[in-house]
């Protein structure tokens, strides 16, 4: 698969082993605004023995502020 010209690739900004945290900062990030996509769904669901996890990504241009938003979340300060 190639990309666009003009899409810049995607960044992975966090992993998970767990659907529900994964889908969690994904409602999260989306619920700020920052479009985000969770990589590596099905094969984490069939083979998540040899899996790394799925991918929690975003555009480059947005993992700073999507990261410092997950970390804000996860202490509980929401105030972005």
């Amino acid at each position: 698969m190639t990309n666009h010209p003009h899409t810049p690739e995607l960044v992975t900004i966090r992993r998970f082993g767990d659907m529900s945290e994964a889908l969690l900062a994904k409602g999260c990030l989306e619920s700020a605004g920052i479009e985000c996509f969770l990589a590596d769904t099905n094969i984490t669901r069939l083979e998540w023995p040899i899996s790394r996890g799925m991918r929690l990504q975003v555009s480059p241009n947005d993992a700073e502020t999507a990261i410092a938003f997950l970390n804000q979340s996860a202490t509980g300060d929401l105030s972005i």
